[in-house]
């Protein structure tokens, strides 16, 4: 009857009942911090935790995401605190989300660094300008393409085509400009009829 209810329990554990040292936890949130800077966690988390490592199974992977997503946060954040809660108790839950932020705070660090060195020479900033004026025409051509699509009427491009002027052409501050266009947007799309 005792080894029924241990295996029993065993089963409902699964990958709880290892317990993964804390460097090898480390490292592993480590490299999905410093490959995932931008977004993206998740995705990451699972291919290194689920599909690579095997610590946990989708299952449980699952429901910690689901759990996770009720909490308030960083849905990336709380994942690796779950996880490394799941494979190594408190001391695993710290180490997860102290290497899953270490990679890209050393990342942000370097490039600071970087920029206080080479941020006052002109070409940098003309590769900036560029960088801004492609995302610029991505922006538009999502718009465009929308539009191509049958999204409802010329508002967003007309949105987006106003921030740009506001903030891009005519260089007034964002903050106020944002304050006063996103309710505006807000407003037109509650009130823009509706597509069958």
């Amino acid at each position: 009857m005792k080894s029924a209810n241990s295996a029993e329990a065993s089963a409902t554990e699964g990958p709880q009942a290892t317990c993964v040292p804390l460097p090898a936890i480390f490292t592993a949130f480590f490299v999905i911090g410093a490959t995932s800077f931008g977004g993206g966690s998740i995705g990451w988390i699972h291919r290194e935790i689920v599909v690579r490592r095997r610590w946990v199974d989708d299952e449980a992977f699952l429901g910690t995401l689901a759990l996770g997503q009720a909490m308030p946060g960083a849905n990336g954040i709380k994942t690796a605190a779950l996880i490394g809660d799941r494979l190594h108790g408190a001391a695993g839950a710290a180490t997860a989300v102290l290497a899953l932020l270490s990679g890209p705070f050393a990342i942000v660090l370097a490039l600071g660094a970087a920029y206080a060195r080479i941020g006052s020479l002109p070409l940098l900033h003309s590769v900036l300008d560029g960088i801004a004026a492609a995302a610029i025409g991505l922006t538009f051509a999502t718009g465009l393409r929308g539009l191509a699509q049958g999204a409802p009427g010329p508002v967003p491009l007309a949105i987006a085509a106003a921030t740009v002027l506001c903030v891009g052409i005519l260089r007034w501050p964002m903050i106020p400009v944002v304050l006063v266009l996103a309710p505006v947007s807000v407003a037109l799309a509650m009130f823009a009829p509706r597509r069958a």
